[in-house]
C-alpha cells in the first residue's frame, strides 16, 4: 500500500502544525463484542472544543477519508458502526488543526488461531509510523477453520514465516493456500521441562529462569534463522506477511521485538508490543493440565505459557552485554546492514 503525494503533505503538514501547537492526540480503536468499532483518544495539553472522526476502508490516499462524527474532545471516545465488512477500517482524528496518525484495529478476531495482530501502527522515536497491513502476529494455523482462512485471504497476506520446528509442523500441520516458508527455531527443550515440571514440582522461579535462558538461546543460537526473516522482509513482493509458531508469543515475540528496534521503535513500544500477548491467550484454556496439580505447578505452567518483560528483557540485556548494542547484534549476527534498515524503513514506513 503506497501512499499518494497528497497523503504526505498532509501528514507533513499535521505534523509541523502539531510542533507548532505542541498539541498531541495519542488515539487507538477497538472492536468490542457487538462487532462495532470503540475509538479512543487523549488530546494533551488538555484542550476544549470539538474533535472531528474521519474513516476510510483503505490507507491508501487521504482523499478516501471522510468526516463521520464529531464530538467533545472531553469525550475521548467514540462507538463507531462499521462501514463496510467490519474485518479493518482506519480512522483518522483532527482537532485544533491537528490531525493523528493513521488508526485501526491492531487485533483481528478469529476462530481458531491465537493471538492474531497487526504489528502496524506504532511511531518510532522519529515520530514516524510504521503502515498498517504489512506484517501480522500470530500463533499457529492448524486449527484454522474456513471462517479463518477467508480472513487471511481478505487481509491479502502473501507470505507466512513458521517458526515452528519440523516435529511441530508435523504433529500440528496446517493447509492455508498461502505461500509458507519454515524458518525452525528451537526455544529450548519445553518438552523435557514440561515433564520435569510435572514430577518435580518446579516452582515459578524456576520456570523463569529456564524460560530466560530459553530466550538467552534463541537470540545467541539462531541469529542466522532470524537473518532468513530479515531478508524475506527486504524484498516488496512478500508482503503483507505473517509470521507465527505455536502461541506467537516466544519465537514469534523475538522476531517481532528485532523487527521494531530495526525500524526504530522505541524500547517501551517493543516491550509493549510482546506483553499484549497476555491479553490474547488465555493460559487456562491453552494448557491441557488436571486442576488436581499443586498450585505451586499451575503457578509455572502459567508462566510458561505468558509473556513476561523477565523473558524479552533477558534476552535484550544478553545482546546489549554481549555485543554492546542491540544495533551491533543486528548488523554482525543477524546481516541487517544500514542498507537493509533503510530500505525495511521505506517499506514499512509512512514516509513523507
Amino acid at each position: 500500500m503506497k501512499f499518494t503525494k497528497h497523503i504526505f503533505a498532509f501528514i507533513f503538514a499535521s505534523l509541523l502544525m502539531s510542533c507548532v501547537s505542541t498539541i498531541k492526540i495519542a488515539s487507538v480503536v477497538e472492536k468490542n463484542r457487538d462487532g462495532n468499532f470503540l475509538l479512543k483518544w487523549e488530546v494533551s495539553p488538555d484542550v476544549d472544543g470539538k474533535i472531528d472522526i474521519y474513516s476510510s476502508m483503505s490507507d491508501t490516499s487521504i482523499r478516501d477519508f471522510t468526516p463521520i462524527q464529531t464530538k467533545l474532545v472531553e469525550d475521548q471516545f467514540a462507538l463507531l458502526n462499521p462501514s463496510g465488512s467490519g474485518l479493518r477500517e482506519f480512522f483518522l482524528l483532527r482537532t485544533g488543526g491537528v490531525t493523528s496518525g493513521i488508526i485501526s484495529n491492531r487485533y483481528i478476531e478469529m476462530d481458531n488461531i491465537l493471538n492474531f495482530r497487526d504489528i502496524g501502527g506504532y511511531f518510532t522515536a522519529e515520530e514516524k509510523q510504521l503502515k498498517w497491513g504489512k506484517i501480522y502476529r500470530s500463533g499457529h494455523l492448524s486449527n484454522a477453520n474456513l471462517f479463518d482462512q477467508d480472513k487471511l485471504k481478505r487481509l491479502g497476506i502473501k507470505t507466512i514465516i513458521d517458526f515452528r520446528t519440523e516435529e511441530d509442523r508435523k504433529a500440528h500441520p496446517y493447509f492455508v493456500n498461502i505461500q509458507k516458508i519454515n524458518i525452525p527455531i528451537v526455544p529450548g527443550d519445553i518438552s523435557s521441562f514440561k515433564k520435569e515440571m510435572l514430577e518435580n514440582n518446579f516452582t515459578r522461579s524456576e520456570t523463569i529462569i529456564f524460560m530466560q535462558d530459553a530466550y538467552k538461546e534463541m537470540v545467541e543460537n539462531n541469529a542466522d534463522k532470524y537473518a532468513e526473516m530479515f531478508d524475506i522482509l527486504v524484498d516488496e513482493n512478500n508482503y503483507p506477511v505473517l509470521i507465527t509458531s505455536f502461541l506467537g508469543k516466544d519465537r514469534t515475540g523475538i522476531a517481532a521485538a528485532l523487527l521494531l528496534y530495526a525500524l526504530g521503535v522505541p524500547e517501551y513500544t517493543v516491550e509493549e508490543d510482546y506483553l499484549a500477548s497476555n491479553k490474547y491467550i488465555d493460559p487456562k484454556k491453552t494448557i491441557n493440565y488436571p486442576g488436581t496439580l499443586p498450585e505451586s505447578v499451575q503457578e509455572s505452567m502459567t508462566a510458561l505459557f505468558s509473556a513476561n518483560s523477565a523473558y524479552l528483557n533477558y534476552a535484550l540485556d544478553y545482546i546489549k552485554e554481549t555485543y554492546g548494542s542491540i544495533d551491533n547484534y543486528l548488523e554482525k549476527k543477524v546481516r541487517v546492514s544500514k542498507g537493509k534498515v533503510i530500505l525495511l524503513r521505506k517499506l514499512m514506513l509512512y514516509n513523507p
